[in-house]
């Protein structure tokens, strides 16, 4: 017995196969899946060459599954029936044992299964050769192919015919592969040989070896590409340290720059290691552009982090209020500063406080007598001023200092305003309360997971926070976030209606939050995606309906579907968009 199935018959054993059982159906076969898309002219033709036999011609899937049937003589589909050699019937090893599609997907390799060597006793008048399908960019078996006669009627023939057959439809998803992952692959490959950990990346696929992904997740990725791809450049190999990771990186881009780049990181050595100094892990940098030391140590910082800069204003607040007077927190419009300043007193006096605008206090003498009941009553104060006059501020300093005789100690007066003046540069005025500064959401866009999280809590209590999927909070990273922490609450508090509980993907959205994630189009691509999408819509989501619209065949419609990225929903902002 070959030594392949001596070993296929003891996993099939140790799975405790029933070689008298059968097979199960999985599921329905999906006609537009990559593996039948490869195959089928593939197929056409081997049935065409296989005229005159006794053979019939299989493919499976990666689970086994049969999703191919090409019967070459009639008189053979009752033999093949009933040995449950149909589409949709699993025929993979941990089912039926050692046979002709299910072992090269375990065994990764070409096999030849006669007769009796089948584990399943339907199949003993069966001869079946198979080979593996490995993807061309990700290496991992995508299926099998099998070529079956009756046993009386083998031929060795049939294992040069199967891997053939096998090598052609890898060729075939090869020629149907985005470019730009094949790219990545050979990258990829050119740098798997290194003795260091390795991870190739562009704007939608990881590849990677083990030790190095136990330090990424989809977080990860969508953050150091948005870093990545907004870096200005001036070479294009960096060495960096990563002292979250305990190693350095040696960050190198690849390829043409724009939608082909590519990013390669080969994690060297120990962090502060004997040679590691600043000399190795320092790169000349733009005055206005952000250091990938700076990048990389954020997204270690971030991974690290437990707290974000919006949850750390509460001690900052606390710190501001260990002198006596008044409160000042200072920010642009929507960062939070009331929400803050409220979450403050709540926490520290226990009741809601008592909110007043600067023209309030300005043309109603009667609000500072309101103001200085509320302090009395121990619930504290916001005054909430765009813009201070001078006098007005001199008064509320000498207001928060006097406070009210008895009040609770967590009672205070907050100032919430915005930058002005020296202070907006980040100056301090000699005389006056230093402020608590409340950062732009897109100052802190690199926390965004975290924050999110935060806001969530916040908003519902209780409640698990939304998932983003990849290209969905690529998406939100690359936002400006003009409406800051209020705009990123009102997004959180639309997807919980229309999202639910559920994976949040690029779709659910807000349009012009997406539209970042489309890629560049000519004049004429554009036009023909736009047509693409009204057809879609007429035809309520049909494919087959929408090629009829526009009167081009469903296969065409697929390709220039994939092409223009139209349903491709998860895919990732292309540098420079």
């Amino acid at each position: 017995m070959p030594e392949e199935i001596e070993q296929s018959w003891r996993r099939s054993v140790s799975h405790h196969v029933n070689p008298t059982g059968g097979p199960h159906i999985l599921g329905e076969i999906d006609p537009d899946s990559a593996i039948l898309r490869a195959a089928g002219r593939i197929l056409d033709q081997w049935q065409d060459n296989l005229t005159d036999t006794r053979m019939a011609l299989f493919l499976a899937d990666e689970e086994g599954r049969i999703v191919s049937r090409r019967i070459i003589d009639a008189q053979d589909t009752r033999t093949l029936d009933n040995a449950y050699a149909a589409e949709g019937f699993v025929f993979s090893e941990k089912a039926l044992g050692t046979n002709g599609l299910g072992t090269p997907i375990e065994g990764r390799g070409v096999v030849f299964v006669r007769g009796t060597e089948h584990f399943n006793d339907a199949l003993a008048q069966l001869a079946c050769a198979g080979a593996p399908i490995k993807h061309p960019i990700t290496g991992r078996i995508v299926g099998s192919l099998s070529i079956a006669s009756h046993v009386d009627a083998a031929s060795p023939l049939m294992v040069s015919m199967a891997r053939q057959a096998g090598h052609q439809i890898a060729e075939a998803l090869e020629l149907m592969a985005d470019s730009r992952n094949l790219e990545l692959a050979r990258t990829y490959r050119r740098f798997q040989s290194s003795k260091n950990p390795v991870l190739v990346m562009n704007s939608e696929t990881v590849m990677t070896d083990l030790p190095a992904l136990a330090h990424f997740d989809a977080e990860s990725h969508a953050y150091l590409w948005e870093m990545l791809r907004r870096h200005q450049w001036d070479q294009d190999k960096v060495q960096l340290e990563l002292p979250l990771l305990g190693t350095e990186a040696v960050i190198r881009r690849l390829g043409r720059p724009g939608q082909d780049a590519i990013f390669a990181l080969e994690f060297t050595r120990p962090a502060g290691a004997e040679g590691a100094g600043p000399e190795t892990a320092r790169t000349p940098q733009k005055a206005d552009a952000p250091g990938l030391r700076e990048v990389l140590n954020g997204l270690s910082s971030r991974q690290a982090r437990t707290t974000t800069s919006y949850s750390a204003l509460q001690q900052q607040i606390s710190k501001a209020a260990a002198l006596d007077g008044l409160i000042r927190v200072m920010g642009g419009p929507g960062v939070g500063k009331r929400h803050q300043s409220s979450k403050w007193l709540r926490q520290r006096a226990g009741r809601q406080p008592d909110t007043f605008t600067s023209d309030e206090l300005t043309s109603d003498a009667s609000a500072w007598t309101r103001m200085q009941a509320a302090l009395a009553e121990g619930r504290g104060v916001i005054v909430e001023g765009k813009t201070v006059p001078d006098g007005l501020l001199e008064r509320l300093i000498t207001f928060a200092r006097a406070g009210a005789p008895g009040a609770h100690p967590g009672a205070r007066v907050i100032l919430t305003q915005r930058p002005t003046g020296w202070e907006g540069q980040g100056e301090e005025v000699p005389g006056l309360p230093v402020p608590v500064y409340v950062p732009s959401l897109g100052d802190v866009r690199e926390e965004l997971p975290e924050i999110i999280r935060e806001v969530s809590a916040e908003l519902f209590p209780g409640v698990q926070a939304p998932r983003f999927s990849p290209a969905a909070l690529q998406c939100l990273f690359a936002w400006r976030w003009p409406g800051n922490v209020g705009e990123l609450a009102r997004l959180l508090a639309a997807l919980r209606h229309s999202a639910g509980n559920g994976l949040v993907e690029t779709k659910d959205l807000p349009t012009a939050m997406r539209q970042t994630s489309l890629p560049s189009l000519s004049r004429y691509e554009q036009s023909e995606r736009d047509a693409i999408v009204s057809a879609l819509a007429e035809a309520e989501g049909n494919k087959s309906r929408a090629a009829e619209i526009l009167g081009i065949g469903r296969t065409t419609m697929y390709r220039k579907m994939r092409s223009l990225k139209i349903n491709a929903d998860e895919r990732m902002i292309l540098p420079g968009a």
